[in-house]
């Protein structure tokens, strides 16, 4: 991919970016067949257990933008706080014409931009602790949809957007959600606990289409075309930032639920549903698998609800702390046949591994955001090795990788 960005020194966040995309794919394939060949279940040849890359786009795949407002109300800056090297405080970078952003995306970022100045919104000084708009997010669907949040420090904007929202929704036809987020600490996070509803439906509706090439343990064949499956994405909820590349993850775990066959599953850290409704069956079939999914964030779980309801779908959410959540249920009526995690980068942690390496549980499926806490989490689980594993391109041109093994239990 070509950046004119990186070349100009103006953004690093593509560290990887003078490499070739295939030799990242190949590297990182390699670093993480070193890196957990110790738990694979054929030590003698542990690349055997791995399955071909997932692999993304070059460039246009990024499903998610979060923008950083910096500039006057006059002339909003939307993209990074500062230039690599330069401490805040200087002048933001303009992104709104990255290349990883899907077509309609800088359109939109310009339109935006033309509200702010309309609506005389003043961009947050980090330094000074002046100003009202934070960082502007925008979500896209694979049917090119948006979603537009505006993060404020405050309510006070709101009555100028309102009156100049009109201009913008007649200028974007494909934008379905707007919000705003009031955030009034002055933290790095991205966004704060209030959302209010501007305009626009409850949630942008997200189509994975089905699986393309997602192939069961060791077989040579793709385990065919499946479904597609529409996820409902409410704001403040998790979505993966590479929708392709997610919707083959998500396939890849369904082929390896489907081959299981287990009569219950559990899907801990399920976000807005993904790996839940992927292996989910007709609510109306007479054995229909049990299938429970379970979120902290209430945002999420409303949206993998209202997916579950309309796809008719046999699956149950929770809004819950996974871990606190699995060892109760446990307690109280046993564990399931199969789970399925899919932690942060931090990783499931010392008390959920100790729970499923205690558990009896035959097979797990763990989708990875950073493979070294995966082999932290791994050492602590002897009990598993890696039957499958497959990497997931889900961030090129950065050293960031997903990894998605499936574990079973030695006999």
């Amino acid at each position: 991919m070509q950046c004119h960005h990186f070349d100009a020194g103006t953004c690093r966040s593509c560290t990887l970016i003078p490499l070739p995309h295939d030799e990242q794919i190949a590297r990182a394939q390699a670093r993480y067949q070193e890196l957990l060949a110790p738990f694979a279940a054929a030590p003698s040849a542990p690349g055997a257990v791995w399955l071909p890359p997932v692999r993304s786009a070059d460039s246009g795949f990024r499903a998610t933008a979060k923008m950083v407002a910096t500039g006057t109300a006059a002339d909003p800056v939307l993209g990074l706080l500062s230039a690599p090297g330069r401490a805040p405080g200087g002048p933001g970078v303009d992104l709104v014409d990255c290349p990883l952003y899907p077509e309609g995306v800088q359109e939109l970022l310009e339109d935006v931009r033309a509200l702010v100045r309309r609506a005389q919104i003043p961009p947050y000084d980090v330094s000074r602790r002046r100003g009202e708009l934070k960082n502007v997010l925008v979500t896209v669907s694979p049917d090119g949809e948006f979603m537009l949040r505006l993060v404020l420090r405050s309510e006070k904007p709101l009555p100028r957007i309102r009156e100049h929202l009109p201009r913008l929704l007649e200028a974007q036809s494909q934008l379905r959600v707007i919000s705003a987020n009031i955030h009034p600490e002055h933290k790095a996070v991205l966004d704060g606990p209030t959302e209010i509803h501007l305009a626009g439906d409850a949630a942008l509706r997200m189509r994975m289409a089905g699986p393309t090439d997602a192939r069961t343990d060791g077989a040579a064949n793709p385990a065919g075309p499946g479904r597609a499956i529409t996820l409902q994405v409410r704001p403040r909820s998790f979505v993966q930032s590479n929708s392709s590349v997610a919707a083959q993850l998500y396939a890849q775990v369904g082929a390896w639920i489907a081959e299981i066959d287990p009569a219950s599953v559990w899907d801990l850290y399920c976000g807005v549903g993904g790996f839940a409704l992927h292996c989910a069956q007709d609510a109306d079939a007479p054995l229909a698998r049990e299938v429970i999914g379970v979120e902290i964030s209430p945002e999420a779980i409303d949206s993998a609800r209202a997916a579950a309801a309309e796809a008719h779908l046999s699956a149950t959410f929770h809004a819950d702390d996974a871990t606190a959540w699995a060892v109760r249920e446990a307690e109280a009526s046993g564990p399931p046949q199969a789970v399925i995690v899919n932690p942060p980068r931090r990783g499931i942690g010392e008390r959920l591994a100790g729970f499923l390496e205690h558990s009896g549980v035959r097979d797990v499926v763990y989708s990875s955001c950073n493979p070294r806490t995966l082999a932290t989490d791994l050492a602590a689980m002897p009990s598993y090795r890696i039957a499958a594993a497959r990497l997931v391109d889900m961030f090129p041109h950065t050293a960031h990788d997903e990894v998605l093994v499936r574990l079973r239990r030695n006999a």
